[in-house]
């Protein structure tokens, strides 16, 4: 067992005891196998009311873009969705929106544990926390905060939640309740396209120092017996030539095997031997396969060189997830931010009946789509 998966089943048992110990104190919203257990308190409502007040005029005037940006996210979400289906049926392309888990299996978006729960619990601080500064800008109150756990059956993931007082909210102008719907996700994909620039025009240059670039070490074997693994090529062996071409990193790896089919002979020197290789048929692209993974070794491998590359990696993942759930509660389902928004929108044009009408015809089309893709993406 892994300890990716190791640590999240150590996780789902810390939490079913929370849960079970603390089972008066919860909550509890069901529906079929899923369900939210809530424990409602005040944790950082004072802070959102600081950060409101503090900078009001600027949250008032960033309101509209706020608003736009949300929409302009929900119609790029809503083109994926259809582009994605429309690749499925027509291409068995592969789904558009899978499970984002801690360990490595069929349908799921595998993320490392530690990256995933430390970005999980950043960005639900702050996608809810904005959802609550927003609401204060407007004067409308935050009846609770707390922290929740989501399950399927057993728990499976921590989460945070922020209460506005919903019947205030409801009587608000249109405005302002989209700009409190929208400031969740918009929040979450500014701060994943920041964290993301950061990513590739600071501390990818800054890592890069840290790199030799005199070949690549064999970090990982592929599983299935593959080609490498059936010519003795080990972990820990430094590649420096393919076919007489030097390799210097990752891209000159890659090129080498660009071009090649299954069955073709490679002549690969290591710091160890020199290997001659058949290319065997990846299983699940059908291209040329030598079935390693490769990376430029490290000049001097420290303790701080090893941490400055970890909050790397996390910079990334916090950067992707926090890109992936902004998009995704944009997305016009149901009680989700996108959803609700499209509801006040809808509200704002027509009456109430044919708004509410309109909207659960789209919330059950997309639950639909959405069901379609995880439900193929496991099989």
């Amino acid at each position: 067992m892994s300890i990716d998966s190791a640590a999240f089943i150590a996780l789902m048992v810390t939490l079913a005891a929370v849960v079970i110990i603390n089972r008066k104190k919860l909550s509890f919203s069901r529906f079929t196998i899923f369900y939210a257990a809530m424990y409602r308190g005040t944790m950082g409502i004072s802070l959102m009311d600081r950060i409101a007040r503090k900078y009001k005029p600027l949250w008032q005037r960033l309101a509209t873009l706020i608003i736009v940006i949300g929409f302009l996210g929900m119609a790029f979400v809503l083109f994926d969705l259809a582009r994605g289906l429309i690749m499925i049926l027509a291409t068995d392309g592969a789904p558009s929106v899978g499970v984002v888990l801690p360990f490595k299996a069929k349908g799921v978006f595998y993320v490392p544990f530690f990256y995933w729960i430390a970005s999980i619990f950043i960005i639900l601080v702050v996608h809810e926390g904005m959802h609550g500064v927003m609401a204060r800008v407007y004067n409308l109150p935050v009846k609770n905060s707390g922290l929740v756990v989501l399950g399927a059956i057993v728990p499976l993931i921590p989460g945070a939640f922020v209460e506005p007082d919903e019947k205030k909210l409801l009587a608000a102008p249109k405005k302002q309740q989209l700009a409190v719907y929208a400031a969740g996700p918009v929040a979450n994909i500014v701060m994943g396209a920041a964290l993301l620039l950061a990513f590739s025009f600071i501390l990818t240059p800054i890592a890069d120092t840290f790199y030799s670039h005199d070949g690549v070490v064999v970090t990982e074997l592929m599983d299935g017996n593959p080609p490498a693994v059936q010519a003795g090529l080990d972990v820990g062996e430094k590649i420096t030539a393919i076919n007489g071409k030097a390799i210097t990193g990752p891209d000159d790896f890659s090129e080498a095997l660009q071009g090649k089919s299954p069955g073709d002979s490679i002549s690969v020197l290591t710091s160890q031997a020199v290997y001659d290789i058949t290319l065997g048929e990846n299983p699940q692209n059908n291209r040329a396969w030598l079935g390693v993974f490769v990376e430029n070794p490290l000049k001097a491998p420290t303790w701080a060189t090893h941490a400055f590359l970890w909050v790397q990696d996390l910079i990334f993942w916090l950067a992707v997830l926090s890109l992936g759930v902004g998009l995704f509660n944009l997305i016009p389902l149901g009680p989700v931010d996108g959803g609700r928004m499209l509801l006040t929108a809808l509200e704002h044009v027509t009456h109430k009946q044919r708004a509410d009408r309109v909207w659960k015809s789209v919330s059950f089309v997309l639950l639909g789509i959405l069901l379609t893709n995880v439900v193929l993406a496991f099989i």
